[in-house]
């Protein structure tokens, strides 16, 4: 957000000098170089729309979310725990669930170009990622590394399913339910805000 705001404060400055000092040299005004600048600048910022595909290298925030370009995405379908998060497997030994998530994306991506079709809107918006004809999310469920949302499609439940009968990723052992984890996180945000 901040990055955004100083570009427009930028170009702000930029309009205001041009207005204020024209190019009397010349005998024309920068105001339109500028503005086609201001204007190419608002559209690389601006949020993803819902329907838009973005497409092209992406970089893993954690197991659940991506960066394509300007743009940072939450896979649609899907919840994966973050970053931060551990889990026990089935010795009851604690490891890092949520970096191995990442970590597992990453690897799976590798350099391959990736095309996100936005579902919602928003400086964070949530979109069906693919490489390719795969999915990515029911990639993540079916691997064990992420759980399908509550409301997910009936493939993402199944593969979830087929992930546990096998003890996969997060199913080797405990875990707390990572949208379980974010609510709380989300309300104590919430409360200290207040």
């Amino acid at each position: 957000m901040s990055l955004i705001l100083g570009a427009l404060l930028a170009c702000a400055a930029g309009v205001a000098g041009t207005l204020l000092c024209p190019d009397e040299k010349a005998g024309r005004s920068r105001l339109p170089v500028l503005a086609a600048l201001l204007a190419g600048g608002l559209a690389w910022h601006a949020p993803a729309q819902a329907g838009e595909v973005l497409q092209g290298p992406a970089q893993v925030i954690d197991g659940g979310t991506l960066r394509v370009g300007a743009h940072q995405v939450s896979l649609s379908g899907i919840v994966a725990p973050e970053t931060d998060q551990t889990c026990s497997d089935a010795q009851d030994r604690t490891y890092a669930c949520g970096r191995d998530a990442a970590r597992a994306l990453a690897g799976h991506i590798g350099g391959a170009a990736v095309a996100c079709e936005m579902r919602g809107g928003g400086e964070t918006g949530v979109a069906l990622c693919r490489i390719g004809d795969e999915d990515l999310g029911a990639w993540m469920v079916a691997q064990g590394l992420a759980v399908p949302e509550r409301d997910a499609a009936p493939a993402y439940a199944a593969a979830a399913d087929r992930a546990w009968g096998r003890r996969l990723g997060l199913w080797s052992g405990v875990f707390q339910d990572p949208a379980e984890r974010r609510g709380r996180h989300a309300a104590a945000g919430l409360r200290a805000a207040g």
